[in-house]
């Protein structure tokens, strides 16, 4: 699980695959489910039908030490770990994934671990209702 929103007595859980230690967010899949019964009311599994594959993943050509070189010293990392994420043009980019916080907010930074270069920063917002990123 990466991601949940509990609201209207239903939690949304977001499901990633997991392809060796590289977790591959093209593949989610989204649960819902009533918190009174536990019955699972909704499925959206699009992504992973329309992505899911084994994937060829490479080694990466970045350390991970070059690739947190990459980020504000002052972030302090919290998590680190290998990821395929979606692009906004249909394709996939590896990459490493950073969970860090600044400023009192959280962040996940990721950077190409084939190139170094940072390919997406979303921020975490952690609402009563449950976990977010934008």
């Amino acid at each position: 699980d990466t991601y949940y929103l509990s609201e209207d007595n239903t939690a949304t859980i977001n499901y990633a695959y997991k392809q060796g230690d590289v977790v591959v967010y093209p593949d989610l899949v989204k649960l819902k489910v009533a918190l009174d019964t536990g019955e699972v009311i909704g499925l959206e599994a699009k992504g992973y039908l329309s992505s899911h594959r084994t994937r060829d993943i490479p080694s990466p050509k970045v350390t991970k030490e070059q690739a947190l070189a990459k980020i504000n010293r002052r972030v302090n990392i919290v998590s680190s770990g290998l990821a395929i994420i979606p692009t906004d043009y249909k394709t996939e980019l590896f990459t490493y994934e950073f969970k860090g916080r600044f400023n009192n907010q959280d962040f996940i930074i990721y950077i190409n671990a084939l190139t170094g270069r940072e390919e997406n920063v979303l921020v975490i917002i952690d609402t009563p209702n449950g976990i977010l990123t934008m």
